[in-house]
């Protein structure tokens, strides 16, 4: 009973009227794969991004020998993508391993600027422009955590 009270909050408050209800009982649970359980309800240009995340600069020296200097410009997150499901239940196989940018906006300031996030995997709704290897989030959340509230969902 207490369990099903927390999915009506998150899902009202948190996520409003988008129709993950079921993600939101995954966080809950962590019985569920949330990809799986979030896919069936997701729009037509929504996916299901499950991925670790990086700051591509350090990213990009460490294994590239890039000139980033994120000491004195600060990081930038991105994320390696792992796993994506399209709206049909699809596997998007094609796009394991690739490295997709977050397009800032209230609900991936977060994700872009929180270094404490990288080495986290996280799941990621949302609509992913392959054109630009950019993801536009519209909600995550820290594997093993709950979902998070961004400002615009907030309001």
């Amino acid at each position: 009973m207490f369990k099903g009270l927390w999915v009506m909050v998150i899902s009202g408050v948190i996520i409003g009227t988008m129709p993950i209800s079921l993600f939101a009982q995954e966080h809950l649970s962590g019985s569920h794969d949330a990809v799986t359980q979030a896919t069936p309800k997701l729009t037509s240009e929504e996916v299901v991004v499950t991925g670790k995340v990086i700051c591509l600069g350090c990213h990009l020296k460490k294994d590239k020998g890039a000139k980033a200097q994120c000491s004195i410009y600060g990081h930038t997150n991105a994320i390696v993508l792992e796993k994506v499901i399209d709206q049909q239940g699809k596997k998007l196989n094609e796009l394991n391993g690739k490295i997709y940018e977050f397009l800032h906006n209230d609900q991936s300031d977060k994700l872009i600027k929180d270094h404490q996030l990288v080495g986290k995997t996280i799941i990621v709704v949302g609509k992913i422009y392959s054109e630009a290897n950019i993801i536009e989030v519209n909600f995550f959340k820290v594997k093993g955590q709950g979902l998070i509230r961004t400002n615009k969902q907030a309001s």
